[in-house]
């Protein structure tokens, strides 16, 4: 059996191999795409075997620096970083099979530029998700925020660099604004940033700065997409069809989620209790976040556009569980990122092989393709199903204990926010789907080519799918597993 602390460091050295082989190695395109692909897979298998590890009770800890007293550069093993780093790896390895092929079928011009900076994004997300600290929390947000920077840039023209310098100057204004004061002020007190099951603050400290320390951090942690600090969301949706998959399904937003779950469970803790008023005031800001965004994405027709609005309605419900943080409230938002990561990449890799065999992306322009490509457009409408929240699917498991959550803590406004979002995600995305399959067939020189899409382009959306629905029977599981977090002796 490979010792834990080995296989957390492939999984975190994995990815950086991935961007190091797409750079050194740009051609011949079938070596560096052969190379993507099997660093992937060794980064998901590793997860796997870590997963299973932390499960049987391992522990592992990779200190790299000690830049300050009591303060570390490190990555530990938790349950929310070890279930979210399986999750993440899991759908890059479809992403690595999926892009490749997607890369060559529209003759995209800078593959190996774009596989690069996805795998840089797919570590820092790996880096976060097993930071051990707030001080390596913070440098891999950073590292996030610009490895994938590039990517909404990638196009070169001048809406891409618009659209680029929103993303970069929301996510560094919030990061450094809002949450490295956070992050100086909480040392200030505790003269500890390491993460706990029990917080960081175990000293008494006043209900005025857990407050207004709370709102600092969820809003410092903008990959999760709340208002003010959301911009960053619709400027990713003119990035190219990988990368929208990569920011929106694989890292950015996956990443927003577990940073929100692991400031309100290992930071706040049970302290949580003791700032209320700005916990119910984030999750009137997320309950109302979540519909507006969900309306707006009716009104977009740019496939991207609606799935990043799409997404800011399901990361709200993200932070809306997690800062209800009861145990059904954590374990809600811990099974909301699962489902919204999941389903996200179907539709995302969906939605990419249909403008590869096609040319379209606009919503409209999507009606009947399910009868010239059924496989592609059964998983879009089943990874559709699963985020507006229709049973039995993951997704909306994850709404059942978010509402549950919010009736335990009293908050019945929550989960009538809740249950509006899940009627506006299905206007925006149950007409899309079932005019996709049951609309009249365009006609076939709508395809780009007579045989249609490839089976590297089908077969990673079918997995993705199917990965999708499997998460109906692995909610009590996941329970079981992340159980350890509220169990923590007191």
């Amino acid at each position: 059996m490979i010792a834990a602390h080995i296989l957390l460091m492939i999984c975190l050295g994995a990815p950086l191999a991935q961007a190091f082989a797409a750079a050194a190695a740009p051609r011949p395109p079938g070596l560096r795409d052969t190379l993507q692909i099997a660093l992937s897979l060794t980064h998901f298998i590793a997860a796997c075997l870590l997963f299973g590890a932390t499960r049987g009770g391992a522990e592992a800890r990779l200190v790299l620096a000690r830049p300050l007293p009591h303060v570390e550069l490190a990555f530990a093993l938790e349950p929310l970083g070890v279930l979210m780093a399986l999750v993440a790896s899991g759908l890059g390895m479809l992403h690595a099979f999926h892009s490749a092929a997607y890369l060559r079928a529209v003759a995209e011009p800078a593959p190996a530029r774009m596989q690069a900076f996805m795998a840089l994004a797919s570590f820092a997300a790996s880096a976060l998700a097993f930071s051990a600290n707030l001080f390596t929390f913070f440098v891999a947000i950073q590292a996030l925020t610009l490895a994938t920077f590039p990517l909404v840039a990638h196009a070169g023209d001048d809406e891409a660099r618009r659209a680029a310098r929103v993303y970069l100057a929301t996510l560094l204004t919030a990061s450094i604004g809002l949450l490295l004061p956070a992050i100086v002020w909480t040392y200030a007190i505790t003269e500890r940033l390491e993460f706990s099951a029990l917080g960081v603050f175990t000293p008494p400290v006043d209900a005025v700065t857990l407050n207004a320390l709370l709102v600092l951090f969820v809003l410092g942690v903008a990959a999760v997409g709340l208002p003010p600090v959301h911009r960053w969301l619709p400027s990713s949706a003119l990035a190219p069809f990988p990368a929208v998959a990569s920011i929106q399904g694989v890292a950015v937003a996956n990443a927003g989620g577990i940073g929100v779950l692991k400031i309100t469970t290992y930071v706040f803790g049970p302290r949580l209790a003791e700032a209320q008023i700005a916990a119910q005031g984030l999750m009137a800001l997320a309950g109302a976040a979540m519909c507006a965004a969900a309306l707006i994405a009716l009104s977009k027709q740019d496939i991207r556009e609606r799935l990043a609005y799409s997404m800011m309605a399901q990361s709200a419900a993200v932070a809306m569980a997690a800062l209800i943080a009861l145990p059904t409230g954590t374990f809600a938002a811990a099974l909301q990122v699962v489902a919204q990561a999941c389903a996200a990449t179907t539709l995302a890799m969906a939605a990419a092989t249909a403008h590869a065999a096609t040319g379209r992306d606009r919503a409209a322009d999507f009606a009947g393709l399910g009868r010239l490509m059924p496989w592609t457009f059964a998983a879009f409408a089943l990874a559709a199903a699963s985020l507006i929240g229709m049973p039995p699917f993951s997704g909306a498991w994850a709404r059942l204990w978010l509402i549950t959550a919010a009736a335990d803590a009293g908050y019945l406004w929550a989960g009538g926010l809740v249950a509006l979002a899940a009627v506006l995600s299905f206007a925006h995305w149950g007409p899309l789907a079932s005019n996709a399959l049951v609309g009249p067939a365009p006609p076939p020189e709508a395809l780009k080519r007579p045989d249609g899409a490839s089976i590297l382009l089908v077969a990673p959306v079918i997995v993705a799918a199917a990965a999708t629905a499997a998460l109906l029977f692995l909610a009590d599981p996941i329970a079981t597993f992340l159980s350890a977090i509220w169990r923590a002796p007191a």
